[in-house]
């Protein structure tokens, strides 16, 4: 098995692995990691050449982050292809994978958080409503 680099979506925390952890140590949250690459790691860690993840790779990555979690990646393939194509945007633009939804402050450490912000699992747009989803609608309910 190769052991590849993970991010926890709500804090940012970056593990080395096999597989991430099930609870980020850093936050408390489950199943919050998701994989990014090596120049991803090193940028968020303190520097590094830009990431070169293509589209393809990086939706088999969230696919991947959802397996054994209650939500699933948007079934509606247009909506998410949208998402993917501002989340790569913003990375050619600013550096990282922000979120579309989400505007940038400009203050490194507050846009940080920008990078999947929500904890979504947590948000009404999520809890409490039967066909739930995050805020930009990239993660849905498992039906």
């Amino acid at each position: 098995m190769k052991k590849r680099y993970w991010r926890c979506f709500v804090c940012n925390d970056v593990h080395y692995g096999i597989a991430p952890p099930e609870l980020c140590p850093t936050c408390k949250v489950l199943h919050a990691y998701v994989e990014i690459t090596a120049e991803e790691a090193r940028k968020i860690l303190g520097g590094g050449p830009e990431t070169t993840m293509a589209t393809e790779d990086f939706r088999a990555s969230i696919e991947r982050f959802t397996v054994g979690n209650e939500f699933q990646v948007n079934p509606a393939a247009d909506k998410v292809s949208l998402l993917l194509t501002g989340i790569f945007e913003n990375e050619k633009n600013h550096g990282f994978k922000f979120c579309p939804c989400r505007l940038r402050t400009k203050d490194w450490e507050e846009d940080l958080k920008l990078i999947c912000p929500c904890n979504f699992p947590i948000h009404e747009t999520y809890k409490g409503v039967k066909d739930g989803e995050c805020w930009c609608g990239l993660f849905v309910r498992r039906k």
